[in-house]
């Protein structure tokens, strides 16, 4: 059982991606077997009368808790038996004590918990995570997922109009980032990565604590110039126009967006910089990361294949389900259905870049 003054328990009352290969060896863990009839009743006898635990690495209020009580509050819907539900915030070590705590629970399909892809990468650049096995985690899939979302990096216009003019002045422009390898840091991170004229300053306490920075001038240039971000926090900026967009990454911005600021098309990241093929494919896994393993939810390894299943459908549908996109919608978070099939073709990606490649995204997520 878990105890501490900082783990709390609440209880809940109320598109693949085309990008990525085909044909993919799964991990023995994610194998997928179709259960009879006979199974299926096992499975809902199995939960009936019992209390499912999702436990969250994140204390509560942010995505990965919001996501989760919205799993909780529609999941019984459609996992067989109707159990109850309890979401627990069990933070600290940067999620790794919730990850922990999950991945030592008794693995009989009461215990689900949240993955940051940071573990992911650690396992797959032989970095040790304690109790985590990549080869035996069962995974349900992402809530977070399967969507490409608007990059793009701008430049205080009284500085640079363009990626041209950073280039002419002859030296990094400062970034500021939360910690290595953020899906909104990703672009300014490669960049400098391949000796681009951009410095990632790293500590920020959130999206919010960077524009901040960037507004009082301490930050050269932001990632966080979009229309997801900018109207809600820093409107002056549309108003004031001092926006310059120096290159984009995952989803093209919007013509109106770019109309707003006053600004033209700024160029993909690609034709900003000049990348090899092995740093290319190095980035775009790096945003694969965050379009398909942002908030994983997972099961310890030795979960029966019947219970598996049973909650790999339940937890699809539960994404799908109306009530949840609307409940997601109402808090603000983004929802895109990524499958257990999509982290394994994430995984298979990266085994499949070169030597060169790999060594690229190793120094991309700050592994040595």
């Amino acid at each position: 059982m878990l105890t501490g003054k900082r783990e709390m328990a609440h209880r809940v009352v109320a598109r693949g991606l085309s990008w990525l290969p085909a044909a993919v060896v799964m991990p023995a863990a994610l194998v997928l077997s179709l259960p009879d009839r006979t199974a299926a009743q096992d499975v809902a006898g199995h939960f009936k009368g019992k209390r499912v635990t999702i436990i969250v690495g994140t204390s509560p209020g942010g995505g990965y808790d919001v996501l989760a009580r919205l799993v909780a509050r529609f999941g019984a819907k459609y996992l067989p038996g109707a159990p109850d539900f309890v979401v627990q915030n069990v933070p600290g070590g940067g999620q790794l004590r919730g990850l922990r705590a999950t991945m030592k629970a008794k693995p009989d399909g009461l215990t689900v918990g949240l993955l940051n892809p940071r573990f992911v990468q650690r396992r797959l650049v032989g970095i040790d995570v304690p109790d985590f096995d990549l080869e035996a985690v069962r995974v349900l899939g992402s809530p977070s997922g399967g969507a490409r979302r608007e990059r793009m990096v701008c430049a205080r216009r009284d500085i640079a109009t363009s990626w041209a003019e950073v280039v002419k002045l002859g030296r990094p422009l400062k970034s500021g980032g939360i910690e290595r390898a953020g899906s909104s840091s990703l672009g300014p991170e490669f960049v400098e990565l391949i000796g681009g004229p951009i410095k990632v300053v790293f500590g920020y306490g959130g999206g919010s604590e960077v524009m901040a920075a960037f507004d009082r001038g301490e930050l050269e240039i932001t990632e966080r110039c979009t229309e997801e971000y900018v109207p809600r926090l820093f409107p002056e900026w549309i108003k004031k126009k001092i926006l310059a967009p120096l290159f984009w990454w995952e989803a093209t911005p919007s013509e109106d967006w770019l109309r707003r600021i006053g600004a033209s098309a700024p160029p993909h990241l690609f034709d900003a910089v000049k990348v090899t093929e092995d740093q290319k494919k190095a980035f775009e896994l790096g945003v694969a990361f965050g379009t398909v393993m942002g908030r994983v939810f997972v099961m310890p390894g030795g979960v029966p294949d019947n219970i598996y299943q049973a909650w790999k459908k339940a937890f699809e549908e539960t994404v799908r389900d109306p009530g949840f996109l609307e409940g997601a919608k109402v808090a603000g978070v983004e929802v895109g259905l990524a499958t257990a099939e999509d982290f394994a073709r994430v995984i298979q990606t990266y085994r499949e870049l070169s030597p060169a490649g790999r060594d690229v995204f190793k120094r991309l997520v700050g592994e040595p």
